[in-house]
């Protein structure tokens, strides 16, 4: 569970969406092609809205021009050169006194996050659940290649266009860094081969300055990322705009901020803020009634090591032993509505990340015969829809996302579910 969702951060932070290449019969399979073919279709009003645009956390993608530290907006990276394998390139090395690479965070930061890797892979069961299937499997070993040579990463996000990733670790056989050079990013190694930052050049110089000064205490973000890095493996931190999240289960979220720890004692500690006591009251009211539903569903109480303290408008949480962090009770946890409006809470205001999430347990509740409006019913809109033109029986493939984790396509013919969620 833990690293699922920091996984998942670091994709979204890399992402950028190719689009088709509307020639040929892809011209007629990809619903995405429909303006090429009609601009003023229905079909068309659906791809402009973003309906058919594909979401997938799971892969990595080219990177947008303004991760290169020489492309500029009017100089597109070539995104042909993803194909090729990187050339040799100059590294760029900025000296660094310290250790202190929490200086880097920007003061007014809406996002934080810190990971340890230690763990991360060392079971082959988080890695396939992580990185999904074999499919894709060149990319899949480059970025487990990289990880690899990470001991820690850092990320700090204060709106778009002002991203920047830190990461510490043995970086000399150039695995990652030879990664980001064949998508047009340079990053910038600090000190020597064993920290590198990566991130939009104006952040990369504004970060830079912040490193050669003594920290500051800045917003609430970045001072309780400071404190929670104090004794917690891995944290997220997050200060959302003042009116997301409008639709989620959880109104009124101000800030948040969770941390795990690893070392015994282990146990997750964190705090939502809400902005009325009585949206806090809520939220505690919402914890128990999931608590209650996952139980009946499962016949186990997998969250009941969940605590939940309200003080006015502050909810506190913990969970002291392991039932949440590893194992069959993390899982069910997060494929329940829990994971979703967790994933709205860190992901929902984060470019690139997909807006909209179902919990997998519903998703696998979609079964063969179920027709549309039932499974509309059930999940909501899809994320996205593809569509063949031209079979006597049309027929859609609905993809859905599921919170920090894959996408799963249903299959209907005809209006009529034909194929489960895979």
């Amino acid at each position: 569970m833990r690293y699922r969702i920091l996984i998942t951060l670091f994709g979204a932070s890399l992402a950028a969406w190719s689009q088709p290449n509307c020639t040929g019969i892809t011209l007629d399979v990809d619903a995405r092609c429909a303006c090429v073919k009609d601009p003023n279709s229905q079909a068309c009003g659906l791809v402009k809205a973003g309906l058919y645009e594909p979401h997938d956390m799971t892969k990595m993608k080219p990177l947008t021009p303004g991760w290169t530290g020489t492309a500029s907006p009017t100089q597109p990276t070539n995104r042909t050169a993803t194909a090729a394998p990187a050339r040799a390139q100059q590294a760029r090395v900025v000296p660094l006194t310290h250790k202190d690479y929490l200086r880097f965070l920007q003061p007014n930061a809406q996002l934080a996050v810190g990971i340890d890797f230690g763990k991360i892979l060392q079971s082959p069961e988080l890695v396939s659940a992580v990185f999904g299937p074999a499919d894709g499997e060149d990319d899949r070993n480059k970025m487990l290649g990289a990880l690899k040579e990470m001991d820690h990463l850092w990320l700090s996000f204060a709106g778009l266009g002002d991203l920047v990733i830190v990461m510490t670790g043995k970086f000399e056989q150039g695995v990652a860094a030879r990664m980001f050079y064949s998508q047009g990013i340079q990053p910038v190694f600090l000190g020597d081969a064993h920290a590198m930052m990566i991130g939009p050049e104006p952040s990369i110089q504004a970060a830079l300055g912040r490193l050669a000064k003594p920290a500051t205490g800045g917003g609430w973000v970045a001072r309780r990322a400071r404190e929670l890095s104090k004794d917690h493996e891995t944290w997220i931190v997050t200060e959302p705009p003042a009116g997301a999240h409008q639709a989620s289960a959880l109104p009124g979220i101000r800030q948040f901020a969770m941390g795990v720890r690893l070392a015994a004692p282990a146990g997750i500690d964190g705090e939502v803020v809400a902005d009325s006591e009585g949206n806090a009251e809520k939220m505690a009211a919402w914890v128990d009634r999931v608590k209650s539903a996952v139980r009946e569903k499962t016949g186990v109480g997998v969250l009941d090591a969940l605590a939940i303290e309200r003080t006015g408008t502050t909810l506190k949480f913990t969970a002291k032993d392991e039932t949440l962090l590893a194992g069959e009770a993390g899982k069910k946890a997060m494929k329940s509505d829990l994971g979703v409006e967790l994933y709205g809470i860190i992901m929902g205001d984060f470019p690139g990340a997909p807006a909209r999430t179902v919990a997998e347990d519903k998703l696998m509740a979609v079964k063969v015969g179920m027709n549309r409006e039932e499974v509309l019913s059930l999940l909501g809109t899809p994320l996205s829809v593809s569509s063949i033109q031209g079979l006597d029986t049309p027929r859609e493939t609905w993809t859905y996302q599921i919170p920090f984790g894959k996408q799963l396509s249903v299959r209907l013919d005809g209006g009529v579910v034909t194929s489960a969620p895979r």
